[in-house]
């Protein structure tokens, strides 16, 4: 390939595959020649027809020829080694040990022929003998078998010719193989994943990477992975900033619906003032009624404010080490003379260890004002508040609950979003904004922890809100 030249995946997969069935051939064409030369195993079935097991096995007679052909000869030797038969008349006729032993090595000489002999034990009339066939070493094989080279050419070069047939048929099977596994394995996933991106591209989160059980590689798979689960975080982006662009619609929604109302007076009252149509003994009234609007929309943008601000990242928490359970006390303590105007029984069940936290105190503090503040101002008289501290292995969550009525099913899905009031009139006094809640969980969730609401019933309390935090070791 050239260097810096850009190709297709399709022709990078050819070019490699020709590479490689180019480098299958060459080598294949180059062992098979030397394995001709130095071996000849695939002849063996033929080979075994000249050794002393098959020629003694089978008719003596039709076997004298073709060892004769090879300048060979068969003898049969008793067992003190006379000799009891023999082919050729031409041949040697009398063996000693040394000769037998000779034999066996290749080692014996005969007209300047170094000669080799393969032996069997044979039964003839009963009686034990030796069936010794002889050969000129030239054509034997590994001490075994004859060489094919006396066999007819013809055969060998049919042998050639078949081989090299199969070897190119197998091979173009393989590499048509070889290339549909590779298409399926590697152009399949890419063109699925260059798909997903032109997808991507035009924001569309609809979709994920089919799983190809087929594929057993591990980077696509890891690729794969990523990819959906970056495409499911997208998906689940998406669907919040559609979230929060309806909740900020309903928020400025709200804020001009709770804000229309005291403005509306504000100018009305004042406006009746400067042009002194209500008389001046009366004018107090309408100067406290516009005073008490001007705060209601004092407090309110602070709320709002306070919500923007718990919102932004950048926002720094005054982070201490405190007891948990000490810093609960003290919040109760502060907000019990409010629990005995309204004849609240406060139930307190918190531990004496030291339960540690990471939280800014003063922060904090107005998560406890919020939900205390919740309790007395959406609950009648008499009702019984609990507090309860419990350590949870690595949290320790606060329970505050009480024995007042439960809040509304729909409504409480929504309880933490600002402006989610039971006052179906959205009055715009201090108690009824819906913006307690809010503030209180986003001040936890700056915290790391959670806040939700419970209503399963227990003997105590009826609702509770929950808050779990991050105990320190």
């Amino acid at each position: 390939m050239i260097k810096n030249k850009q190709i297709t995946f399709k022709k990078f997969l050819f070019i490699s595959i020709i590479s490689i069935v180019l480098i299958v051939y060459v080598y294949n064409i180059l062992t098979s020649s030397i394995l001709e030369v130095v071996g000849n195993k695939i002849f063996s079935n033929i080979a075994y027809k000249y050794s002393a097991d098959y020629i003694f096995d089978n008719d003596l007679s039709e076997n004298e020829n073709k060892i004769k052909k090879l300048d060979g000869w068969i003898l049969i030797l008793n067992n003190d080694l006379s000799l009891s038969y023999i082919s050729d008349d031409n041949v040697p006729k009398d063996y000693s040990f040394d000769d037998i032993v000779n034999l066996n090595k290749g080692t014996f000489k005969y007209k300047d022929r170094t000669y080799f002999a393969s032996m069997k034990n044979i039964e003839e009339n009963g009686i034990n003998k030796y069936g010794v066939v002889i050969l000129p070493t030239k054509y034997i094989s590994n001490r075994v078998f004859v060489t094919p080279s006396m066999q007819d050419s013809g055969l060998i070069f049919l042998f050639f010719t078949l081989k090299v047939i199969l070897f190119i048929l197998g091979t173009f099977i393989i590499v048509l193989i070889f290339s549909k596994v590779l298409h399926r394995k590697l152009y399949n996933p890419l063109s699925e994943l260059e798909m997903g991106f032109k997808k991507l591209k035009k924001e569309d989160y609809s979709f994920s990477l089919r799983k190809q059980e087929y594929n057993n590689i591990s980077e696509f798979d890891f690729i794969q992975n990523e990819f959906n689960s970056t495409v499911k975080s997208l998906r689940e982006f998406q669907k919040e900033r559609l979230e929060n662009e309806k909740r900020r619609i309903q928020l400025f929604i709200d804020i001009r619906h709770d804000l229309k109302t005291p403005i509306t007076v504000i100018k009305g009252f004042s406006e009746a003032l400067i042009n002194g149509r209500i008389p001046i003994e009366s004018s107090k009234k309408y100067l406290e009624s516009i005073d008490k609007n001007a705060s209601n929309i004092d407090t309110l943008l602070n709320e709002l404010s306070e919500i923007i601000e718990y919102e932004d990242y950048s926002y720094n928490l005054n982070l201490e080490k405190i007891d948990f359970c000490e810093f609960t006390r003290k919040a109760i303590i502060d907000f019990l003379p409010i629990f005995e105007q309204n004849d609240m029984n406060v139930i307190i069940n918190i531990p004496d260890e030291k339960l540690y936290v990471k939280i800014d105190q003063n922060i904090f503090s107005r998560v406890f004002k919020n939900l205390m503040k919740n309790i007395i101002d959406h609950n009648e008289k008499h009702i019984t508040v609990y507090f309860s501290i419990e350590n949870c292995f690595k949290k320790v969550k606060l329970i505050i609950g009480d024995s007042g009525n439960k809040i509304n099913e729909k409504l409480a899905k929504n309880i933490f979003e600002p402006f989610v009031t039971n006052d179906t009139s959205r009055n715009t006094s201090d108690k009824n904004r819906g913006l307690g809640l809010s503030i209180a969980k986003k001040i936890v969730e700056k915290h790391n922890g959670k806040i939700f609401l419970n209503q399963n019933n227990t003997e105590l309390y009826n609702k509770s809100f929950i808050i779990e935090l991050n105990k320190l070791n």
